[in-house]
């Protein structure tokens, strides 16, 4: 199944983002620096330090979908 990417509808490459050793986390725009910067900050998105995700090389983007987290 091929995917198209929504922002400039070329085909989208599928692959995976490796964190090295460390989890994915999300960290807002408002967080305080001591929330970003300590190991108890960010919102845990993932404990596997590789995702699955989908780029467009045309318009770089890359696509993540939480749910196969």
């Amino acid at each position: 199944m091929q995917s198209e990417c929504p922002y400039c509808k070329n085909e989208l490459e599928f692959g995976s983002i490796s964190g090295g050793r460390y989890s994915f986390k999300w960290y807002s725009q408002n967080m305080k620096l001591y929330e970003k910067l300590t190991v108890f900050g960010g919102e845990l998105l993932s404990e596997k330090v590789h995702i699955k995700a989908h780029r467009c090389k045309k318009c770089n983007k890359i696509i993540i979908d939480l749910n196969d987290l």
